[in-house]
């Protein structure tokens, strides 16, 4: 799983810049590849599984008096009363205008877009944090915009937490009081309408298939640690819910994206030798085997200034056979706008099924790791990769190594978080020197400098 070599898969003989002494069914891998380039291509050669880990069972002993605590109703010293909370969502438009066209900040997952959100967002927890609701209130998070007859809307969601024993109506009465009287005096730009502000009850299913329309939106279990792929952190469904595996034959070799339902990004050398569409494979969820969800390929688009051995202009768009509906478990990526910045020191994950070090096999589970983005400056050092490092590519990892993507991580998501928590694809798996070693982090290609490319080609 990410670690950072990243040997393009050839048919017969697979050579790579260092021997390796490993001969999988798709032909032996040699010492005779001595591009220019440092680094071998993070496709997979090989589809062993590593053995299931086994659950390991807790029993929890509870005693006489604790389990007679609990049946009366009585608590030990110190301790509070539980307090049983139910969770209250809720649709809402807010009405409101704002001085800037509506064509400048409509389009989901743009600069303009999260800066309306976000200002309306905080407008909206400011009222209910200085309200009798604030220890009920959890999240409000803008969904869309729309454009009316007589201004625009924001669509979003409220989540509360409210006592089990509180009275449905009551709580919906004191949500419309709040928003109606307290976000008059909310301060904007945009100015906000709250007279006509409307709200809707909603369930967990309802709520659930808005969050999935939304990009970049995922169940978040990850803790904020330097979690490690090479070495292998096992994800939790709906984690990274657009990480696609690319199969050839049946044969995990690639990783993907999902950036619209029926459109992924991958690397270009992944399809450099295997190109016939009707032979590859897309699958969704946690695992290869079983997959979530499963769709061919209609047609492949490599950028046309990709040329082997070079390592540039690795990116390709693939179109799916039949579109993904969007669940829990699978759904998009956002893309950046072209003019957007990721800047050392923002959060990154990079995910992926491939190797936990160099010339190790396929994982049947999602791996993720955390890896720091590395300016450029830095990773075209001699010591690094000596100007190897275009415009078109990131680094990411750690020069310190350990932190990296690998073999069978290929064409895979490298992305990162706004101040909403809404995610972002930065870089596409591409290429390094060995996996998780010192001063040879992962190079991925840059998603910003091909912007215009994949909307040219996908329309998103």
């Amino acid at each position: 799983m990410p670690c950072a070599v990243y040997a393009s898969f050839l048919p017969g003989n697979v050579t790579v810049r260092r021997e390796a002494g490993k001969q999988g069914e798709q032909g032996n891998v040699t010492s005779e590849y001595q591009l220019h380039s440092q680094a071998r291509k993070k496709e997979w050669s090989s589809h062993e599984r590593s053995p299931a880990h086994e659950a390991v069972d807790r029993v929890w002993m509870r005693t006489p008096v604790l389990q007679i605590s609990v049946s009366t109703g009585l608590f030990l010293a110190g301790q509070q009363c539980i307090d049983h909370r139910k969770t209250y969502n809720y649709y809402s438009t807010l009405p409101f205008t704002s001085n800037k066209l509506y064509d400048n900040f409509g389009k989901e997952a743009s600069k303009n877009f999260t800066e309306m959100s976000q200002k309306i967002e905080l407008m909206v927890k400011n009222v209910f944090h200085k309200s009798s609701l604030r220890g009920d209130f959890v999240k409000c998070q803008i969904i869309k915009f729309s454009q009316e007859e007589h201004g625009v809307l924001a669509h979003m969601l409220l989540i509360f937490r409210f006592r089990s024993t509180e009275d449905p109506e009551t709580i919906n009465k004191n949500i419309q009081r709040v928003l109606h009287k307290k976000l008059r005096d909310a301060v904007g730009p945009p100015k906000l309408h709250p007279e006509s502000v409307q709200i809707k009850k909603i369930n967990k299913t309802e709520t659930d298939n808005f969050l999935n329309n939304c990009c970049g939106t995922r169940r978040s279990k990850t803790t904020r640690q330097g979690l490690r792929i090479v070495g292998g952190t096992e994800v939790e469904e709906g984690e990274w819910p657009w990480q696609a595996s690319l199969q050839w034959d049946g044969i995990h070799r690639c990783g993907a994206t999902l950036i619209n339902d029926t459109w992924l990004t991958g690397a270009a050398h992944c399809f450099r030798t295997y190109k016939d569409p009707a032979r590859w494979t897309a699958s969704f969820g946690v695992t290869i085997k079983p997959p979530k969800m499963q769709r061919g390929l209609r047609r492949i688009i490599v950028h046309e200034k990709y040329k082997y051995p070079s390592h540039d202009y690795d990116i390709a768009v693939a179109e799916l056979s039949s579109p993904v509906p969007y669940t829990n478990a699978v759904h998009r990526i956002c893309l950046p706008d072209a003019s957007h910045e990721f800047k050392p020191g923002d959060e990154m994950f990079v995910t992926g099924f491939g190797a936990l070090q160099s010339d190790g096999n396929t994982q049947n589970h999602l791996q993720q790791v955390q890896v720091d983005l590395i300016d450029t400056k830095t990773c075209n050092k001699p010591r690094a990769y000596n100007n190897a490092i275009t415009p078109r590519m990131l680094c990411a990892g750690s020069l310190q190594g350990k932190r990296d993507a690998c073999q069978g991580d290929s064409g895979g998501p490298l992305v990162s978080p706004d101040a909403r928590d809404i995610w972002y694809l930065a870089g596409i798996v591409s290429w390094g020197d060995e996996c998780g070693q010192p001063n040879k982090p992962g190079v991925y290609t840059r998603v910003t400098a091909f912007r215009n490319w994949i909307a040219s080609k996908t329309g998103v």
